[in-house]
């Protein structure tokens, strides 16, 4: 799973287990990436 970190918009590929943390910029704050693929829900 791919995250972004959302102080220097850089992609990080895999995190440490209990290290939360841009290894870039040090940021705590990251957000995972969505798929570019839309999903088709039907209805009934």
């Amino acid at each position: 799973m791919t995250y972004e970190c959302l102080h220097c918009k850089k992609e990080i590929k895999n995190l440490e287990k209990n290290f939360v943390r841009c290894p870039y910029c040090g940021f705590r704050a990251l957000s995972k990436k969505r798929s570019p693929i839309a999903k088709e829900v039907k209805t009934n």
